[in-house]
């Protein structure tokens, strides 16, 4: 494939991909259905068909009384020796 293929190919396959995504989206803003509104509390009638009709054994919730992982301890804290340092004749231990 040589570069004026490549280039062509590329600029066509961006073009095209920008005329259907630009058609796809206004088909579907056009057949989109309006929201039904209904009144506070109730609920869309084959909403509500669906969910008695959902089978129940596959809807339990289990929840882990405890964590899946557990968490690595903190590393251990190392203690450093006290030091002697001497500074103008007196002594210090230092950390």
């Amino acid at each position: 494939m040589d570069r004026r293929s490549f280039i062509t190919s590329l600029f066509g396959g961006i073009a095209v991909a920008g005329i259907g995504g630009t058609a796809m989206a206004k088909s579907l803003t056009e057949a989109a259905p309006k929201p039904v509104e209904l009144a506070a509390g109730e609920i869309d009638p084959a909403l509500k068909a669906g969910l008695d009709q959902t089978d129940a054994e596959f809807t339990q919730y289990h929840r882990r009384p405890y964590p899946r992982h557990h968490r690595r301890p903190p590393p251990p804290v190392h203690h450093r020796r006290p030091r002697r340092v001497v500074r103008n004749g007196r002594v210090y231990w230092v950390r």
